[in-house]
């Protein structure tokens, strides 16, 4: 009898879950350029009101999982520089494809702003720095996070990961050097999914660290150290739009880069643009472009010695987009997109390698209130595969 009533338990909880997995609603389409017809990339598709959401891919493919709880709220897509449209849960539960068309906004500068703008960019820069205290929580919180992780070597596809994450930061935005951040940030991972084993610790590493380097009003290292500000050139482009506000998007360059202006030891050329709202001054993007000189696997901020090194480097790049989002009028991360392309070439053989990291985070949860304590890095993951946790999970679509 009690085999039994185990038994029945199993297979009551399976259909339970079944039942649930069923309920989801999944809202999918693409977003494009309504002038050109091109896929927009990294287009947040979220609900109003609430964290959830998901965001699109390089392709403008997006799908969206959401609970019936949920069924009465409306979808929002909005990108830096476009439209934001709208529609409704319970329409889009009835399509099978719910595509986006956002307009292109842009807006004339001024005579004036042209000629004055030497010295108003590092202005409004500044201003952006000092009003983080007041756009940014400011209080310890948890980000509930999707991240991917992708090695192609030689254009094959070695190791892909993907993995629910949960972060805690014990003091919210108040900017530290990359050592207090890294003191003061926990994380660990709470379900995975890849294409391989792990046999060795390197196996069991990711490129978080690294990602979360990326989230630039947190971490000191780039454009908004205001100790290094004079560093760089900076210009206005344009003024443009995000979710109704006009924001200045501000073009940078950093001539002679070093550690404390960029994070990165080898940097050797860096440039980038700002995204600055007019109402605020509250950062919602930014955008990187750099080369480097060499590169460490255990991050782009440390030293390599290379007289111990296989491989030199005779090409190593990359870029990364960062979005925030305003979130009942307070500013959190949105995704981090990053992406290095790097050739070796053999010292022993002369043999050539290329490699190409491709890492995505999307937050889909913010708590604030009673956030779980996180003390440590979790460097190595190890989790099983449970398949019915991502049938309701949001992620960024590969395809």
């Amino acid at each position: 009898m009690k085999f039994l009533n185990i038994k029945l338990t199993a297979v009551l909880l399976c259909m339970v879950i079944a039942v649930s997995a069923q309920q989801v609603i999944i809202v999918k389409g693409k977003v494009t350029d309504k002038k050109t017809g091109e896929p927009l990339p990294f287009v947040n598709v979220g609900l109003v009101g609430t964290y959830v959401g998901a965001a699109t891919n390089v392709f403008g493919f997006y799908e969206l999982r959401i609970s019936p709880k949920l069924k009465d709220k409306i979808i929002e897509v909005s990108a830096v520089g476009y439209s934001t449209e709208k529609e409704s849960v319970a329409n889009a539960a009835k399509m099978k494809k719910l595509d986006f068309q956002l307009a292109p906004m842009a807006f004339s500068i001024g005579e004036v702003e042209v000629k004055a703008q030497s010295r108003l960019q590092y202005t409004r820069v500044k201003k952006a720095v000092e009003r983080i205290a007041k756009n940014y929580l400011q209080r310890p919180f948890n980000y509930d996070i999707y991240y991917r992780g992708k090695l192609k070597s030689n254009n094959n596809l070695e190791r892909l990961r993907e993995a629910a994450v949960r972060l805690y930061d014990n003091r919210g935005y108040k900017r530290g050097n990359a050592f207090q951040v890294f003191k003061e940030r926990g994380y660990k991972f709470l379900e995975v999914r890849k294409n391989f084993e792990n046999e060795t610790l390197a196996d069991g590493s990711t490129y978080l660290d690294e990602l979360l380097e990326m989230d630039i009003v947190r971490v000191r290292g780039n454009v908004l150290n205001l100790n290094t500000i004079d560093d760089y050139k900076l210009k206005l482009e344009r003024e443009t739009e995000y979710e109704g506000d006009k924001v200045w998007v501000i073009s940078y360059v950093n001539p002679n880069p070093t550690l404390a202006s960029t994070g990165d030891y080898y940097a050797k050329t860096y440039k980038g643009k700002l995204y600055i709202k007019q109402k605020d001054y509250a950062v919602v993007k930014n955008t990187i472009e750099a080369t480097a000189r060499n590169y460490s696997s255990q991050g782009r901020s440390f030293y390599v010695s290379e007289g111990r090194q296989k491989f030199l480097p005779r090409e190593i790049r990359y870029t990364a987009t960062t979005i925030y989002k305003e979130h009942r009028g307070v500013y959190y991360l949105s995704s981090i997109v990053y992406e290095r392309t790097h050739r070796w070439v053999s010292k022993a053989t002369g043999e050539t390698k290329a490699e190409k990291i491709n890492t995505e985070l999307l937050v889909n949860k913010v708590y604030t209130k009673n956030p779980k304590t996180i003390q440590r890095r979790a460097y190595y993951e190890n989790k099983p595969y449970n398949s019915e946790f991502w049938k309701t999970y949001n992620i960024i679509r590969d395809r």
